[in-house]
């Protein structure tokens, strides 16, 4: 090859060097400023956060074009299942402070038989004050319409997502179709300041009281109510407790912590609640800390002046029953008896932090941060926690379903239990209905319905500062 030839091609794979280089950076440029500046701030705190960082894939957030897809992407897979993100901070605070916009109503979904894509949504409870309660709904009422047409697995999220909506109530016929129980019933969502302490009730009977406490979430601005309501059960010196946690994805460490503390044994005091696990940057920075000790990473009974000086705990559970109720579970376990009631917990035992950049944009993520162990250790992670007495939650079937009424299927069960009496439901079988021998659960329509159940969070207060 002669010289002119070969400068010719030396000219021609650097100008496709170049062109190359210019592609590159115009396909980072085109990424838009403020994606580019949410995606920095995604890789910055998750490979600081993140319980599982080291695990993270290698992507190059300049060329991610959904901010949503890029925070995703880096998840570990399956076992985060709880790690979000959101562009609107200011609800996401509001609703850790349990203010959302609701009807009021929780809601059990089912698909009517196998083969049909029809829902029913059984309420499984009622917030007292609210519009659900004001339209006279109660539990065990089945919806089986919005706005006139029957609920399906396409159309079921309108009984949250939307303000306005008309519902019907029916019925489940033998044949296993349904039937309309009420003309249409009006109802609206409002912001509401939701009191995640659904019911209570002391039960006398055969020389037992029993304190009974229906808990939705652990919200920690309601800590002082938590704490009125267990002071009342230890004034009227009640010597049982059932804590009601079927519907109750979890919350504030804080409050679980301060319920751990009323209901410990209060010779416990000083001994570990739960122990906190992190990633090896936040490890090491906390150790760092010029006031740093082991006790950092422990949560310790303390006293408390309402403590109801019990040895034994009911606890009633669902698939539902997540993060920090199963914290309450675990925690209390190694110190005293705990009774499990019901089904298989959810099995989360990580807890997330909010982070944000308030300053700059309204975006925030609640990445997975830390995982809690009990005193003994002996949590298998991969499970939820196992009932001791396996009960199903199909309340509607029953005549009486009444939270914290003594003939509500688990509580019959639990006061059985205390006093030794055989329960009200072993000695008629005959009052169990049998029409509803068809719905088939689904855990999935629920999740999707309730995306934020099931988090259990930790105060930003409460790590070192980076």
């Amino acid at each position: 090859m002669n010289c002119p030839f070969k400068l010719l091609f030396i000219s021609l794979l650097s100008i496709a060097f170049l062109t190359y280089c210019s592609d590159d950076e115009i396909e980072k440029e085109s990424i838009d400023p403020q994606t580019l500046m949410i995606n920095n701030f995604i890789k910055d705190n998750m490979e600081y956060y993140y319980f599982w960082n080291d695990e993270m894939p290698d992507i190059d957030q300049e060329k991610e074009e959904d901010s949503w897809d890029y925070f995703d992407k880096l998840l570990k897979q399956p076992d985060d299942r709880w790690s979000f993100i959101t562009d609107d901070y200011p609800a996401l605070i509001k609703y850790f402070s349990g203010v959302e916009k609701s009807t009021g109503y929780s809601l059990q979904l089912m698909y009517l038989n196998q083969s049909s894509n029809q829902v029913i949504a059984v309420i499984e409870y009622v917030y007292p004050g609210t519009p659900a309660e004001e339209a006279g709904l109660k539990r065990g009422d089945i919806i089986v319409k919005i706005d006139g047409q029957l609920i399906t697995d396409e159309n079921y999220s309108d009984l949250l997502s939307r303000t306005m909506l008309e519902i019907t109530l029916g019925e489940i016929n033998l044949n296993g179709s349904t039937s309309d129980l009420t003309p249409t019933i009006p109802v609206e969502a409002i912001e509401l300041s939701l009191n995640p302490i659904v019911k209570t009730n002391i039960i006398d009977t055969l020389g037992h009281k029993i304190g009974y406490l229906a808990y939705a979430s652990f919200i920690f601005d309601y800590n002082e109510e938590l704490e009125t309501v267990i002071q009342e059960f230890k004034q009227a010196g009640i010597t049982d407790m059932i804590l009601d946690l079927r519907y109750n994805g979890g919350g504030s460490v804080a409050s679980a912590e301060l319920l751990g503390n009323m209901l410990v044994p209060p010779g416990n005091v000083g001994n570990t609640f739960i122990k906190s696990v992190y990633n090896t940057n936040i490890t090491n920075d906390i150790k760092r800390e010029p006031d740093y000790t082991p006790d950092f990473f422990l949560r310790k009974f303390a006293e408390n002046e309402n403590n109801l000086n019990i040895n034994r705990l009911y606890v009633f559970t669902t698939s539902s029953t997540a993060s920090a109720s199963e914290m309450i579970i675990y925690g209390l376990d190694p110190y005293m008896d705990v009774v499990q009631i019901g089904t298989q917990t959810h099995g989360k035992y990580y807890a997330s932090i909010t982070i944000s950049e308030e300053e700059k944009h309204d975006w925030a993520m609640q990445p997975i941060i830390m995982r809690s162990i009990n005193a003994l250790d002996n949590i298998n992670y991969t499970q939820g926690l196992v009932p001791d007495f396996e009960l199903m939650d199909d309340f509607y079937n029953y005549p009486e379903n009444e939270l914290g009424h003594h003939r509500e299927r688990f509580m019959s069960e639990a006061i059985s239990q205390i006093t030794g009496q055989t329960s009200y439901y072993h000695q008629d079988a005959g009052i169990i209905k049998s029409t509803n021998s068809f719905l088939r659960k689904d855990d999935a329509l629920r999740q999707k319905l309730y995306p934020n159940r099931s988090r259990m969070w930790i105060s930003v207060d409460e790590m070192p500062k980076r």
